[in-house]
């Protein structure tokens, strides 16, 4: 049986469970948040939104001009493709 994890998102302070193994997005649309998405593939970065605290893994893996080394080195991540591996705090990308 997968965990679940606490995912808190900084400027609404709202907070949710999260299976291991579902998707961030999905996962937190189903409970009512409406977070932006798109493509649901970790290609369009519509759902970009930085880690500031916790671990997260890919689902599948993102193209790999997705993301530069820069925004992978600051924590980004695509949310419809990722799940939490911990408690996570996480930034959305302003409008």
């Amino acid at each position: 049986m997968n965990k679940s994890h606490k995912v808190t998102f900084i400027k609404t302070g709202e907070s949710i469970d999260i299976v291991e193994g579902d998707s961030i997005v999905t996962s937190s649309n189903k409970q009512g948040l409406d977070l932006p998405y798109s493509c649901m593939q970790g290609m369009c970065t519509t759902c970009v939104a930085k880690i500031r605290k916790g671990d997260f893994k890919y689902i599948e893996e993102p193209d790999p001009d997705t993301l530069s080394k820069q925004e992978i080195a600051e924590k980004s991540v695509l949310l419809c493709i990722a799940t939490p591996l911990t408690d996570l705090l996480v930034e959305l990308n302003e409008e």
